[in-house]
């Protein structure tokens, strides 16, 4: 069933009351507007199949001040519209036990205070294209934090993506401040831009623990990045800048191939 939502005063109140009562299958669009506030979010755990389309093509157009959990093989859609955490001690989105989060053409951001992740995965599938994952104007704060998940994302843009015995998969992405894969996670990447200017972090891209991290087209925005392999493999084709610009480090356990041409210690 289609519900629209924002032609009437009280859209808060029918925006909650449609959430909550919510079948599986159900669509909700949204109407351009701002639905619930800053200082009054609405914080909600998603226990059936639910889409959130909002009518524009602009994705700030739709506001949504909420936090959403979602579990239990449970499919949630975005698309067209914004998701603000205005508040602490919720992420702006979490998914867990099989959950799958699929945005399209959307904003995930989380403006606190404090340094929750802005989206939380453990065992949980997300899918992301044309869409931003924010983290507010805090830059040591985690966007996207994957734990035994999958990621598929096209043209998206993250704000420190961390991903713990986990898949990645990205096509035309850009990271922000930095990207670490730990405990056996595997990512593979197609045009990958790595921007980590406005921080001071240790390293840029940091791939440890028996990860492995491959693909073509690899580019480091900021001025002599720092990339760190540590009982890992890198396999990474077409560089920008060229290696010996790049404060490049890696331990004997390590398998390293660049350009097709594999280094040793």
């Amino acid at each position: 069933m289609k519900i629209t939502i924002g032609t009437k005063k009280n859209n808060d109140e029918e925006l909650m009351q449609a959430i909550v009562n919510a079948k599986d299958g159900d669509v909700i669009e949204l109407l351009p507007g701002t639905y619930f506030s800053r200082n009054n979010p609405f914080i909600c755990t998603i226990r059936r199949d639910i889409s959130f389309i909002g009518k524009t093509s602009d994705k700030e157009d739709v506001k949504l001040y909420c936090s959403f959990t979602v579990g239990a093989k449970n499919t949630l859609i975005f698309k067209n519209l914004s998701i603000i955490y205005p508040a602490n001690d919720e992420n702006t989105m979490s998914a867990y036990d099989g959950a799958r989060v699929y945005g399209q053409n959307i904003i995930i951001d989380r403006q606190t205070s404090d340094y929750w992740d802005t989206i939380y995965g453990q065992n949980a599938y997300f899918s992301f294209k044309d869409s931003k994952i924010l983290t507010g104007k805090k830059i040591k704060a985690i966007g996207l934090s994957l734990e035994k998940s999958q990621l598929f994302a096209d043209n998206t843009e993250f704000q420190l993506l961390f991903q713990k015995d986990s898949t990645v998969y990205l096509k035309d992405c850009t990271i922000l401040h930095k990207f670490e894969l730990r405990q056996g996670s595997k990512t593979f990447f197609k045009n990958l831009t790595i921007d980590s200017t406005t921080t001071d972090y240790k390293n840029d891209l940091a791939v440890k623990t028996k990860s492995q991290i491959s693909g073509n087209d690899l580019i480091f925005v900021k001025d002599k990045p720092q990339v760190r392999i540590l009982e890992s493999q890198f396999d990474v084709d077409d560089f920008q800048p060229e290696t010996d610009h790049i404060s490049f480090k890696f331990d004997k356990k390590s398998k390293i191939s660049i350009d097709g041409k594999n280094l040793k210690k």
